[in-house]
């Protein structure tokens, strides 16, 4: 079951959850950067915390669509597809990245991508034990 009355349901409020929350480490973090030191460093860190979110709502995107629940084998066809897409997804948004901004500022590019990979595990406190 996907909602009841407009409001998601179980595992579809804690994909949202994680998203959200990934987004908003993304989001908080360049800004603190931005107050901090300026946006020359602002902008890799929310692009590498894009670069975390973007591929993963790929992958949510795969694994919620009402085709991948219809068997066993199209979840895992779709779970499968998704996170290839989700690492090719990742990979041309590096690229991209690395081809377009200058100054590139590595560390701050790769900063911003490991908060958003790390901030998963908070997305999942707001789950609440469902």
């Amino acid at each position: 079951m996907r909602a009841v009355f407009g409001r998601p349901c179980g595992h579809v409020q804690t994909v949202r959850n994680i998203l959200l929350t990934q987004a908003a480490t993304a989001v908080g973090l360049a800004a603190i950067v931005w107050l901090w030191l300026g946006s020359e460093r602002a902008v890799p860190t929310l692009l590498g915390g894009l670069i975390g979110v973007v591929p993963n709502a790929f992958l949510a995107a795969r694994l919620m669509s009402p085709r991948a629940g219809a068997s066993a084998q199209s979840l895992l066809r779709a779970g499968w597809l998704g996170e290839i897409g989700k690492l090719l997804i990742a990979a041309l948004l590096f690229v991209a990245v690395f081809k377009t901004l200058r100054p590139l500022h590595p560390g701050f590019l790769f900063t911003g991508y490991i908060a958003t990979l790390l901030a998963m595990p908070v997305g999942l406190l707001f789950d609440r034990g469902r």
